[in-house]
């Protein structure tokens, strides 16, 4: 019960994160709920929560335009997922 709880807590904050990225660059994500997943499957922890979603900003302001629907690469949140890991 507890670890389902955490990791509804967890899917909830990271859907926000991504949710701020599509507002702040007018996209949309195809893959949320497949990058969510992947994430959940990796840490529930909300700092490295927060770290990676912030790497995934950083990667869409420099690979995306304006007003279209963007899919991330989940070769790219594997790569921040094991940088931020350590």
């Amino acid at each position: 019960m507890v670890m389902e709880e955490e990791e509804s807590k967890a899917r909830m904050h990271i859907k926000e994160l991504l949710s701020v990225i599509e507002a702040m660059y007018e996209i949309r994500i195809s893959n949320m709920e497949s990058v969510i997943e992947f994430i959940i499957g990796e840490t529930l922890d909300a700092d490295r929560i927060l770290a990676i979603c912030t790497a995934l900003n950083s990667w869409v302001a420099l690979n995306s335009a304006p007003y279209s629907e963007v899919e991330l690469p989940l070769e790219v949140v594997e790569e921040f997922v094991r940088r931020i890991e350590g």
